[in-house]
């Protein structure tokens, strides 16, 4: 059994650097950095697009964190010069710490269907969320393999990059898909060479964030219709079955500490208060069972009555719910 498969001591992490890209704006990555900095002792990285995200991040996680280092870096993951300053800035501002954790969490979604979407959107998605993930492995995994400690190298996919795409989410899908393949091929091209460095994948389920309305934004600034120097924090979007980002993170380090690749962070107790879970495994399951059988089920595509959902994969207690509590949502 290789050194990968082993449960993780998370207090070895403890005054190491953990480096969170995608981090500044009040998602998932936010979540992270708070878990690494309140209850790790780890020192913290924020990364993101803008400098008004960063230096805010920066500023919070300073205030809340007084007895670990914070960094802010402005960085576009899509542009590999720019990972690597941030290399350099982390090596100078954090002296002879070590990386313990980096989270290739940048990403952005647009919702449109394939006939809808431009190019431009899907280009985008492709660049920011695969190519942002290679270029941040490549930026620091030589780093990490020159320490022989255990280290954690995780890159955040989706659930839906283990599922199949509903209508309108087919880049973000396709993306993530790609994502969790790429980290497959990662975590066996190290395992014999660099064993002290953990692999993962993260598929979150339904996690409070504002991941729509910042991707927009930043489509917006990328045209010149708004200036960087304008973009703030967004507050989150929530719903009554989302995780806190801060549960969530809880969760992603459980499965860390017990070594599971695919980490799947499900809406399930104890990181919810409530008993109508997204069901991610038995929607993979059923993928999987459509790819033994050769075939595709689209009988999703044909609701079978007024009002229903056409869905292939929010089908478990967490959507069944929602349509009974509010069920002209899909009207």
């Amino acid at each position: 059994m290789s050194k990968q498969q082993k449960t993780f001591d998370l207090t070895q992490l403890k005054g190491k650097i953990a480096i969170v890209t995608g981090a500044g704006n009040n998602g998932i990555g936010w979540g992270l950095c708070k878990h690494a900095a309140g209850h790790l002792g780890m020192h913290v990285v924020a990364m993101d697009l803008h400098k008004n995200l960063v230096d805010s991040a920066q500023a919070r996680l300073r205030s809340a964190y007084p007895e670990v280092k914070v960094l802010g870096i402005e960085c576009d993951v899509t542009k590999p010069d720019q990972l690597a300053a941030a290399l350099i800035s982390i090596e100078t501002y954090f002296s002879d710490l070590e990386i313990g954790a980096v989270f290739a969490n940048a990403g952005i979604f647009f919702h449109k269907t394939i006939l809808k979407s431009s190019i431009e959107d899907w280009s985008a998605t492709l660049n920011v969320n695969v190519i942002g993930v290679i270029n941040t492995i490549k930026a620091f995994l030589p780093k990490m393999q020159l320490s022989k400690n255990d280290s954690i190298f995780c890159t955040t996919a989706s659930v839906g990059g283990l599922v199949r795409g509903d209508g309108g989410t087919a880049s973000y899908q396709a993306s993530k898909h790609a994502v969790v393949s790429l980290t497959e091929s990662l975590s066996f091209e190290i395992a014999s060479r660099s064993p002290q460095i953990r692999v993962h994948v993260l598929c979150p389920c339904i996690v409070e964030s504002a991941l729509l309305r910042n991707s927009k934004t930043n489509a917006k600034e990328q045209s010149g219709e708004i200036a960087a120097k304008d973009i703030e924090p967004s507050s989150i979007e929530t719903n009554d079955f989302a995780m806190t980002t801060e549960s969530h993170a809880q969760q992603v380090f459980d499965l860390i500490a017990a070594n599971k690749f695919y980490i799947i962070t499900d809406n399930v107790r104890p990181y919810v208060e409530h008993d109508y879970p997204f069901e991610a495994l038995a929607i993979v399951s059923e993928r999987m069972e459509n790819m033994l059988d050769l075939t595709l089920d689209n009988s999703g595509a044909f609701p079978k009555k007024s009002g229903d959902v056409k869905t292939a994969t929010l089908t478990g207690a967490m959507f069944r719910e929602a349509q009974k509590r509010n069920p002209q949502s899909s009207k």
